[in-house]
């Protein structure tokens, strides 16, 4: 659904769900029968999908590059304050492509040489609709532009990524009508199963904004996955969830303090330093089959708030070794 035609009082079922005991393995609806074995490859270890190998993007900015950045930038000025060109033109969720490529310089070189960004486990992002279930992390939602990013720098085969994005930061003014020409979409069960209907991967991230709230003395800690919204999702729409980690947002943008928000419709506003430039980690995980249980599953709180707790646990299990993994923060 647009942004503007979207109601402003629904989210992907977050709630005050305590976390609770946690299954030791994903299980499947038991009245749904699981699917056939494959007999396996004959390379055991082969990946699920083969990944091209992308053309490394230029470290540093050229002056061309340069230039294109500084006019995409005086356009993202002229967004915060309402002053959108006549040339603008944007997609059915709000994404202004023109925009987006001015940006593309800034963005590649902030990838390479700032971020340092190390993807890993592509080869588990399947062909295809999914979703991609992450961490929520830093005092600003940076992590959704950088995982569409490395999608598309790493997997250019597959249908440009969208991220959802809360309520609260959709519809600060100037911020959220820029986060939207950036690609974000409003997050509402509705927007999701219409971007899987198109065939893109799906990105969300349970945590919602309390996910953006944790002081940076709690990084990396993660907090409810609400009442598993994106399960019902993935049952429903038949695709498989992506478990993802990022770690590397904490550091780049910490939440040092908070002040009112009110006047901006946000429960405050973040005080934190320009990005810094921390190393990134992102790390894709096995997908889960929720493609296989059937729609009914979705009806099935029980099994939902099972399979919402798993998927947690497994993001917990990969940031900690995504984190031991990394070595130096810079």
């Amino acid at each position: 659904m647009p942004h503007a035609d979207t109601p402003t009082g629904r989210s992907l079922d977050h709630g005050p769900v305590p976390h609770d005991a946690t299954p030791e393995a994903f299980t499947l609806d038991p009245r749904v029968p699981p699917p056939p074995r494959s007999p396996p490859p004959a390379d055991a270890h082969a990946p699920l999908v083969e990944v091209p190998r992308a053309a490394p993007a230029p470290a540093l900015l050229s002056t061309e590059g340069a230039v294109t950045s500084v006019q995409g930038l005086a356009a993202v000025v002229r967004t915060l304050v309402g002053r959108s060109s006549a040339e603008t033109r944007v997609d059915t969720f709000g994404r202004d492509e023109g925009l987006v490529s001015k940006l593309q310089p800034l963005a590649d070189a902030l990838y390479d040489s700032w971020f340092r960004v190390t993807v890993e486990g592509l080869e588990h992002v399947p062909p295809g609709p999914c979703l991609l279930v992450a961490n929520h992390a830093g005092a600003l939602p940076i992590d959704g532009p950088v995982l569409h990013h490395a999608l598309k720098r790493n997997r250019p085969e597959l249908a440009p990524a969208r991220w959802l994005l809360e309520d609260q930061l959709f519809h600060a003014p100037g911020l959220g009508v820029l986060w939207n020409r950036l690609g974000a979409v409003r997050a509402s069960p509705e927007n999701a199963h219409a971007l899987l209907a198109q065939g893109a991967p799906v990105i969300v991230f349970p945590e919602g904004f309390q996910g953006l709230s944790k002081p940076f003395a709690e990084r990396y800690q993660l907090q409810r996955f609400g009442r598993g919204g994106y399960v019902k999702i993935a049952a429903r729409a038949a695709v498989p969830v992506v478990p993802v980690a990022i770690v590397g947002a904490e550091e780049s943008v910490p939440l040092l303090a908070k002040l009112p928000g009110g006047a901006l419709g946000l429960p405050f506003l973040p005080v934190t330093l320009p990005p810094l430039p921390a190393r990134w980690l992102i790390q894709f995980g096995e997908p889960l089959p929720l493609h296989t249980v059937g729609a009914a599953a979705a009806d099935d709180l029980a099994w939902v708030q099972r399979t919402n707790d798993t998927v947690r646990d497994t993001i917990e299990r990969m940031l900690k070794d995504a984190l031991q993994r990394r070595g130096g923060v810079f």
